[in-house]
């Protein structure tokens, strides 16, 4: 009897072990869906929701309209989208504790601030978790591999890849000698100088001369002497605001009306206050709520409008969008939230998103676009042409 009630229990657990083995692989579990998935896909925003990033980081609002969209159809096969956040206060040090913060919270993804540095120094974090991660709209040397690894992604274009656009540009309205007006606060106005200048080069023409400044300046007067001096034909503002927008305002009182091209971060409108006259700055931007470059992006502006977003920084907003709908199509595609499994996805084929197909290669996780240009008309951004650069730059440092 004692060998028969022995033989009863064993073959009791047997049973119940293949019982609950069959539970945790069937759609029934709590904690994850048919394809392995887990029933809560957990998007963690690790960006700014303070200091001087967050303007740009306000443009998780547009991945949170993809997640409604995607929800309200039935989610990822079956699985829902959630998107939870934690403050990096624009600052480079606390971006790796926000980062945890939010993986611990249960995120599968990532999405990290837009602009490198911060995004850089949270990306080991999602390394060493394995977890996918994306930008919002980063696009300076410094995040992606090789610098922060394989799973590391952005869906803006490289600001060398701009650079090189607006040298194109440029010269095929005809200036021959842009000066360079450098920002050396972060390598972001530094990079895309280079990138100018490395184009322009290339293009056959050479520069009237430069001079650096910093962002926290208030005063750029030598350096508006400097250019008044030079023969230039237009600036070349490499630099954001505010201190960005404070040079332009110096040079255009200064008496200088040439053409000013600045860079993307010079995006909207509010930085305007105190410039009497727009026309003739320029700036390319993979584009505007003030006049969308296609019917795709005017969808989503107008979809983010009637939900009540402010959208006078626009472009940051469609990369936003573009890096969600990216994340996504690699989930479906491959059933599972492994980082690894979804680099392998973004990197074997050219995905479609607002912004056209983005395309990825294991050393190149920027996205490949092509440029529309916009000039200042009446004190808001008019497309004007698009400008497909066909060189990019390199940058040493």
């Amino acid at each position: 009897m004692r060998r028969a009630s022995v033989k009863a229990m064993l073959l009791f657990f047997v049973l119940a072990s293949v019982l609950l083995t069959g539970c945790g692989d069937s759609g029934s579990s709590s904690s994850s869906s048919g394809k392995g998935l887990p029933k809560t896909i957990v998007i963690g925003a690790a960006i700014s929701k303070s200091g001087y990033l967050a303007a740009y980081d306000a443009s998780i609002s547009a991945v949170e309209q993809l997640v409604d969209e995607i929800n309200a159809k039935g989610g990822v096969d079956g699985s829902k989208l959630e998107v939870i956040q934690a403050d990096n206060r624009s600052d480079p040090q606390q971006a790796p504790i926000a980062a945890q913060q939010v993986i611990e919270k249960g995120a599968n993804v990532l999405l990290l601030s837009s602009e490198s540095l911060t995004a850089a120094a949270a990306a080991p974090v999602a390394e060493e978790n394995d977890v996918l991660n994306f930008s919002l709209s980063a696009n300076e040397p410094g995040y992606g591999p090789p610098t922060t690894g394989r799973l590391s992604f952005s869906a803006y274009p490289s600001v060398l890849s701009e650079a090189s656009a607006d040298a194109t540009f440029l010269h095929e309205k005809g200036i021959e000698h842009p000066f360079l007006f450098r920002d050396t606060a972060i390598i972001y106005g530094k990079a895309y100088c280079s990138g100018f200048q490395q184009a322009w080069e290339r293009l056959g023409g050479s520069i009237s001369g430069s001079v650096d400044f910093k962002n926290e300046d208030e005063s750029v007067a030598s350096q508006v002497n400097q250019l008044k001096k030079s023969n230039a034909d237009a600036v070349i503002a490499c630099s954001y605001p505010p201190g960005g927008a404070s040079a332009v305002k110096q040079i255009r009182d200064a008496g200088v009306d040439v053409p000013i091209m600045g860079t993307g971060s010079f995006d909207g409108t509010y930085w305007l206050k105190g410039i009497s006259n727009t026309k003739k700055i320029y700036i390319a931007i993979n584009g505007s709520s003030y006049d969308p470059p296609n019917e795709a992006t005017a969808k989503v502006f107008e979809k983010l409008e009637k939900a009540g977003v402010e959208v006078d920084v626009s472009s940051v907003f469609l990369s936003a969008y573009a890096a969600g709908q990216l994340i996504v199509d690699a989930i479906e595609e491959t059933g599972t939230v492994d980082g690894s499994a979804l680099a392998d996805a973004l990197e074997a084929k050219p995905h479609p998103t607002v912004l056209g197909k983005i395309a990825y290669t294991k050393d190149y996780h920027y996205a490949n676009s092509n440029w529309p240009i916009y000039e200042f008309v009446d004190g808001k951004p008019k497309h004007i042409t698009t400008i497909n650069p066909s060189f990019i730059p390199e940058y040493g440092g």
